[in-house]
């Protein structure tokens, strides 16, 4: 599933999505994100009362974003979708 969301979002915002995953499941305080815009648009992440809330399972990547997928990427998540669904 990272590589769906890397090929979505680029490296640097998956790697702080991940930082931010780790840091919530040890009650971490982190700094802002620098990719907070794009995190936040993707609804991996989201804002509760001044604070950065993450899941702890990434969902799927949206449909809406799928189009940034490389042809070889758009095959594979397909796949990976028929054997998940």
């Amino acid at each position: 599933m990272r590589k769906f969301w890397v090929a979505a979002l680029g490296p640097g915002a998956v790697a702080e999505l991940l930082r931010l995953v780790s840091a919530a499941g040890k009650g971490e305080e982190v700094r802002l994100p620098r990719y907070l815009p794009q995190l936040l648009k993707a609804g991996v992440v989201t804002i509760a009362d001044g604070t950065l809330a993450v899941e702890e399972r990434i969902p799927e990547v949206p449909i809406e974003m799928r189009w940034r997928f490389p042809p070889d990427i758009a095959a594979q998540h397909a796949a990976w979708l028929r054997r998940a669904g």
